[in-house]
């Protein structure tokens, strides 16, 4: 069965503009307490270290629910640590072909210099170290998360990946799922970054 759906998965990056993935759901709420221990500024933040709040279909002007990632650097981050900057978050897989096809604008923004930016790509549920390969073989430089148990993707639930997020001061400015070329989703995310300021 897992055989089925995975040549599914693989199957829909081919024909749709992205790559569907299942719904999860849940209910819980809970206030949202930082790295420091101490509350943060959003109330009733979903955190998925902690396993509180409400799992839902996100939409604009939610707030992002919170999370620590291991980056492919080594460091650990917390999403709510750039809750004073604009973030663009992306859920992605190195077999997702829309995913890796948009990646180079996720570079080019980066290497636009604005300061109040912060790229954080999260992978679904892959091994570390076929995200590492990938990553060193692209040369990409903005932050990359690994997500090998699909803990942070479940708060985040979506019909499929690409999926990207542009939230500002942490709560969602804008959502899409799906991707065109690198070239077309560059001045997508730059106009909602803008709209940001």
């Amino acid at each position: 069965m897992k055989k089925l759906l995975l040549a599914a998965m693989i199957m829909a990056t081919l024909v749709l503009p992205g790559c569907f993935l299942d719904d999860l759901t849940s209910e819980d709420t809970n206030t949202n307490v930082t790295s420091e221990g101490t509350e943060s500024t959003i109330k009733n933040r979903p955190n998925v270290d902690t396993g509180t709040g409400e799992i839902k279909v996100l939409a604009e002007g939610d707030v992002a629910p919170d999370f620590t990632v291991e980056l492919v650097s080594g460091e650990k981050v917390k999403l709510s640590d750039y809750d004073d900057k604009i973030v663009l978050l992306n859920f992605w897989a190195t077999w997702c072909g829309p995913c890796v096809g948009e990646m180079p604008a996720f570079e080019r923004l980066k290497s636009d210099g604005n300061d109040d930016l912060q790229i954080l790509c999260i992978n679904n549920m892959e091994d570390k170290r076929t995200v590492d390969d990938f990553i060193k073989s692209e040369g990409y430089t903005f932050d990359v998360g690994y997500d090998e148990t699909g803990s942070i993707d479940a708060y985040y639930p979506s019909n499929g990946i690409p999926y990207t997020l542009v939230i500002n001061k942490g709560y969602i400015s804008s959502i899409y799922v799906g991707a065109r070329d690198a070239d077309y989703q560059y001045q997508e995310y730059k106009n909602a970054i803008d709209r940001c300021d």
